[in-house]
């Protein structure tokens, strides 16, 4: 019998080792033979960098899998009580080969520079090996259709990896966390042979970041985007047995598992077809890329959407330790957050196109004013958190067995909620607002609507059918809906605060004065009403502590904090905030950015000499 312990602990060590250990020596040859990328108008890397690391990810993988194979006598055979589909392998079997066919057509990629169509012809070929070997989409019950939909899954999860990989660290660590999560899942479910083939996986691509980590001493190429794809889209499919095959657990998992990838590559196609481009034209209009442009470092990007790739991924993980119904309801909240995340990278990537005066966004304006007129689309987002709400409310409102019995109930009532909610939503005009500017009035909108909507739903529910209705679950209903609708329609605001304090754009600035003051200055500063000024810090002579924290910004406290601030934070400007006992305005200096009225504040903005003391000034 295979030793798990030997697969789960001994092969992603050495994955590591042994990839860390080989890239250096990619490297070198990569150089030498002159597969270097050079700096692009259409690619982010501003130096010339090597390629081939895919070769350093393959060969750690490869032999530590070989290895893991002949120690423990059947590697492969751990697998063989499996169904097999036309070609007589092993999924194991089928993964290696596919990937290792996907890793030689990327490789071959690298070193002559391949046409689209044969290499799309080389990977469809890999994911037939996956296919005919019984790894797939069986959805339908018709072959064709399965098989069509199989061969989709894995190119277009392939091509999305390949896609995703446009900054440093950005693609081979999200490949790391999917294979992660997978052995995790595989582990749960006693397929240790597959746990085993992930975490040497992850074991390799750990080792490969080592050297890819921003900023990047080489890239992994297509010979490691193309073998990750196809292993990684493989692996979200395979076999194991007491796992459900409900049309649930075989399309959520995998879709949480690479929800970046998918994320990443729904964006670029929209946006590209939006500005009237072919989708498999090149550019700088990435998620990450996105990311960069609102202010954000690359290593931050990366770390925030590495960070969605884990709580995704975590999600996916839901579905095989929950029940249906959490694993629903936390599936439910995940689609949502990503929609959100990625309509809010739409929309702030065409309004910098539309700022900067580029041509050819007529048909994203054209759009925008349907969806003014006729909102579906946000009512759809509505639709999905209404359901959330509804399930939730179960959820809370009744323990098992009672939970059971209740569901029969909120499945026929479902659709009776969700029609009479956007009804009485699209009545009252909550669809009307731009979520880039939504404030509290149009908040307490949504809440009366959803007040008289909790209301008519009992009435509805109560002629329909009496019998099942529970006032507890109306209240819960209202509650979390509220919740949940509120917050959908702040989260574009709470997304731009963010990105304005996570932003490298504009003078660093310490605000000093009284706390009480700062948080008023800071608020309009994270809005972006000074897109010059961008603050890094705080400074109240009067505070106790000689550094704490508020809102997320370091706060200096004592007699120098001001000196210490700046010297800290290197910052090049300071925004001196005090009361104004005249109620007056603050005005600006001549040459310094204004801040204009704050409410009875007198604000100074003072550009930064060498050697001055704040605390002297």
């Amino acid at each position: 019998m295979e030793d798990p312990l030997l697969t789960l602990v001994w092969a992603p060590v050495a994955a590591l080792i042994l990839t860390a250990f080989l890239i250096p020596f990619v490297r070198r040859a990569a150089i030498g033979a002159g597969h270097v990328t050079a700096v692009r108008r259409d690619r982010w890397h501003q130096r010339p960098t090597p390629v081939l690391g895919g070769v350093g990810i393959f060969l750690g993988f490869g032999l530590v899998v070989l290895g893991s194979s002949l120690i423990s006598g059947q590697g492969p055979a751990a697998l063989s009580q499996l169904r097999m589909g036309i070609l007589p392998l092993t999924p194991w079997e089928a993964l290696i080969a596919a990937s290792s066919l996907a890793f030689l057509v990327g490789l071959l990629d690298d070193f002559v520079q391949l046409r689209p169509t044969v290499k799309l012809v080389g990977q469809i070929l890999a994911a037939s090996v996956l296919l005919m070997s019984g790894i797939g989409l069986w959805l339908t019950g018709i072959y064709l259709v399965d098989a069509l939909l199989s061969l989709l899954w894995f190119v277009g999860i392939t091509n999305a990896l390949n896609l995703l990989d446009n900054m440093d660290g950005l693609a081979g660590g999200v490949a790391l966390i999917s294979a992660g999560v997978l052995a995790a899942i595989f582990f749960m479910d006693g397929r240790f042979a597959l746990a085993g083939l992930a975490l040497a996986l992850a074991g390799a691509l750990l080792g490969f970041l080592v050297h890819n980590y921003p900023p990047a001493k080489i890239f992994m190429g297509d010979s490691g985007s193309l073998f990750l794809g196809m292993l990684l889209s493989g692996l979200a499919l395979s076999p194991g047995p007491g796992l459900s095959r409900s049309l649930l657990a075989i399309m959520a998992v995998p879709a949480m598992v690479l929800a970046v990838p998918i994320l990443d590559t729904a964006l670029v196609t929209v946006s590209r077809v939006l500005e009237g481009r072919s989708p498999a034209e090149g550019g700088k209009d990435h998620s990450s890329h996105r990311l960069v442009s609102l202010g954000m470092s690359e290593e931050r990007a990366v770390w925030v959407l590495w960070s969605l790739s884990l709580f995704a991924g975590s999600v996916g993980l839901l579905f095989r330790t929950a029940s249906r119904s959490y694993a629903l309801l936390g599936g439910g909240l995940a689609v949502a957050a990503l929609v959100l995340v990625g309509g809010y990278l739409l929309q702030a990537r065409f309004e910098k196109l539309l700022e900067a005066g580029v041509k050819g966004t007529a048909l994203y304006d054209r759009i925008l004013r349907l969806h003014t007129r006729f909102p579906v689309l946000l009512m759809a987002l509505d639709a999905l958190l209404l359901g959330v709400a509804y399930l939730g409310a179960y959820l809370i409102r009744w323990d098992q067995p009672q939970l059971a019995q209740e569901m029969e109930y909120f499945q026929r009532s479902l659709p009776v909620v969700l029609v009479v909610k956007l009804l009485v939503f699209v009545s009252l005009n909550v669809y009307r607002e731009n979520l880039r500017h939504y404030g509290l009035g149009e908040a307490l909108r949504v809440l009366r609507a959803n007040l008289l909507a909790s209301v008519s739903v009992a009435a509805a529910l109560l002629m329909l059918q009496r019998t099942g209705l529970s006032r507890g679950v109306i209240v819960i209903d209202f509650l979390l809906v509220s919740l949940l609708t509120v917050a959908s329609r702040f989260s574009f605001r709470i997304m731009e605060t963010w990105a304005r304090r996570w932003s490298q754009v504009g003078t660093p600035a310490v605000l000093i004065g009284d706390v009480d003051d700062l948080e008023t200055v800071l608020g309009e500063m994270e809005r972006g009403r000074w897109p010059d000024l961008r603050p890094v810090a705080l400074a109240d002579r009067r505070a106790q502590d000689r550094q704490a924290r508020f809102k997320g910004y370091p706060l200096y406290g004592k007699g120098d904090a001001p000196d210490r601030a700046v010297s800290e934070t290197g910052a090049g400007a300071v925004v001196l905030v005090r009361r104004d006992p005249d109620g007056s305005r603050g005005e600006p200096r001549e040459g310094e950015p204004g801040l204009g009225d704050l409410g009875g504040r007198e604000v100074e903005v003072y550009n930064l000499r060498v050697g001055m003391s704040l605390s002297r000034e």
